[in-house]
């Protein structure tokens, strides 16, 4: 049912051949056109704000397309000297005390969702569907936070991972697997409220993740990848 609306979003934006900068009518407007509820539509736009597919700001709407940054000219440069091994190791670093912070202050309803996201993301079939689900994994536990700057580090972080050319490949279904095995464990430790397990697990998942870089490999980086 939830592929069944997101393509109904897409189809939606296709059909009246909307471009990144546009504007999405309001949630109530839109989901009485596509014949779905406020709260399906929800889940649809969340998928695909994780995946950088389109921005919502408060008081403001939803756009299509990537967030508009303050400071536009400094992450230009950043994605253009970025590559998925920094990424990955600049993730290490900030996810395991963002992981430990959401796990004191998550909401039973943002466990739940948490919980519900994972579980899709070891079920999905490839890795597009993949990536949209571990994206969204990752920006609900900075969205748990309830903390504006650490939310929008995320969604910037998020940004860059949706880059063709940036995005950690994860072509395998056993990688696939492993992972969202990993976040499993992670929001286990999250709804038992312990916060350095869960920080643990998540430093080992991200571990895993630049792991499987190639220059944590000694691979020579295809440029696709790099």
């Amino acid at each position: 049912m939830e592929n069944q609306t997101l393509d109904a979003v897409l189809g939606y934006i296709v059909k009246r051949n909307l471009r990144d900068g546009d504007a999405l009518p309001p949630e109530r407007e839109l989901a009485e056109a596509l014949g779905i509820s406020r709260r399906e539509l929800r889940g649809a736009l969340a998928s695909l704000e994780a995946s950088g597919r389109v921005w919502r700001g408060v008081g403001r709407g939803t756009y299509l397309g990537s967030r508009p940054l303050k400071f536009a000219t400094s992450m230009r440069s950043l994605r253009t000297g970025s590559s998925p091994a920094d990424i990955a190791e600049m993730r290490l670093m900030i996810e395991p005390a963002l992981v430990e912070l959401a796990t004191r202050k998550a909401s039973p309803e943002d466990l739940a969702e948490l919980e519900k996201c994972a579980k899709r993301n070891a079920i999905a079939n490839d890795d597009l569907e993949w990536q949209q689900w571990d994206h969204r994994f990752h920006l609900l536990i900075a969205q748990a936070t309830r903390n504006a700057a650490i939310i929008a580090l995320m969604e910037a972080v998020n940004g860059m991972r949706a880059k063709p050319n940036l995005r950690e490949k994860t072509a395998d279904q056993e990688t696939r697997r492993h992972f969202a095995q990993q976040h499993l464990v992670v929001v286990d430790a999250m709804i038992e409220r312990d916060g350095e397990t869960a920080a643990a697990r998540m430093r080992d998942h991200l571990l895993h993740v630049q792991w499987r870089m190639p220059a944590h490999r000694g691979e020579t980086p295809n440029k696709r990848d790099a």
